[in-house]
């Protein structure tokens, strides 16, 4: 499972923690803007915005799980399990697998409408990378300053749905999401106007937060998906590209998952792999693993981004100690 996060605060920011129960071989990966995307329906781009993003290098190709573009395009791809569903090659239909979904809408588009205008006649395709990696459940945000919005390929076919939480988690399908929101309209940061009763007398407001009693708890999809929109849509910081970074991850704390809380099968539970957060204002792609709680960062504009070939750097995944004596 996974939970995204598009967020604006002077700088724009996107990203997601990516919740497993195994770990993935991923690398920070900034594709330059002359390296060579072989779509899987003949066409080839091989000049194009340049992307920063965690992806697993395959065959030399970037199997993106999220990423951002030089123009402050960005877009997540979160677990979509039984409502996904991708059909077979259509004529007169711009044809995308879901594996290259991602580098596909952000090396061509630079601006929101750009991207959704990419899907207005999209088809996409049933198709896996290779024999031993078949195609995966998967949805998609796609952010920028501008707002966000959500791709899902259902048995009902493609949806694009404006997106005014910012936030996408896993299933069911978004437009659900948005309606389930009603249930939650009285949660508030301010401290809570007793309502219980005309002239109600005698309750006390024993402890501060009491506004926000009711938000759900759990690491289920739908409690995420609240709890994140509802401390994203209340979030205040200073505009400082630092401490609104910092503020993006204090947001994704709020759900993730720690071993334990969610078993798959016994003696497997799912985590919080890794939390990351892109700045698409300069390019600097940030993160933090279940195991180094430390922010590292890759800076994409300290590459060439002219070049042809993948820039990769392997994730700090252990325990980092820094004395301070």
């Amino acid at each position: 499972m996974c939970t995204a996060l598009n967020y604006t605060n002077g700088h724009h920011y996107i990203g997601r923690n990516l919740d497993w129960d195994f770990d993935f071989p991923n690398d920070v990966v900034v594709t330059p803007r002359n390296y060579p995307f072989q779509w899987r329906n003949g066409k080839t781009c091989t000049s194009h915005n340049a992307l920063i993003g965690m992806a697993i290098i395959q065959n030399d190709y970037p199997l993106y799980f999220e990423a951002a573009n030089d123009k402050g395009l960005g877009m997540v791809g979160t677990a979509f399990a039984g409502f996904a569903k991708y059909f077979p090659k259509a004529e007169g239909k711009d044809n995308v697998a879901t594996f290259e979904l991602i580098p596909y809408v952000l090396t061509q588009a630079s601006t929101l409408q750009e991207a959704r205008a990419l899907f207005d006649n999209m088809n996409i395709w049933d198709i896996p990378f290779s024999e031993q990696q078949p195609t995966s459940p998967m949805h998609w945000i796609v952010g920028s300053k501008e707002g966000s919005f959500v791709v899902e390929s259902t048995k009902d076919g493609l949806k694009v749905y404006d997106n005014n939480w910012g936030v996408l988690t896993n299933a069911p399908t978004f437009d659900w999401m948005s309606y389930n929101m009603a249930n939650y309209v009285n949660l508030t940061r301010h401290e809570p106007t007793i309502q219980f009763a005309p002239d109600m007398k005698g309750i006390d407001l024993f402890s501060r937060g009491l506004g926000s009693s009711g938000l759900p708890g759990g690491v289920d999809s739908v409690s995420r998906f609240v709890r994140v929109a509802f401390t994203n849509l209340n979030s205040v910081c200073d505009p400082d590209p630092q401490k609104n970074v910092a503020q993006f991850f204090h947001i994704l704390s709020n759900v993730q998952q720690v071993r334990g809380e969610a078993e798959i099968k016994p003696g497997v539970f799912e985590i919080t792999q890794y939390a990351c957060c892109i700045d698409t204002d300069t390019g600097i792609f940030y993160y933090s693993t279940y195991y180094n709680q430390s922010l590292s960062a890759v800076d994409m504009n300290k590459e060439d981004l002219e070049a042809k070939t993948l820039v990769s750097y392997p994730v700090l995944k252990e325990f980092q100690f820094h004395a301070q004596n």
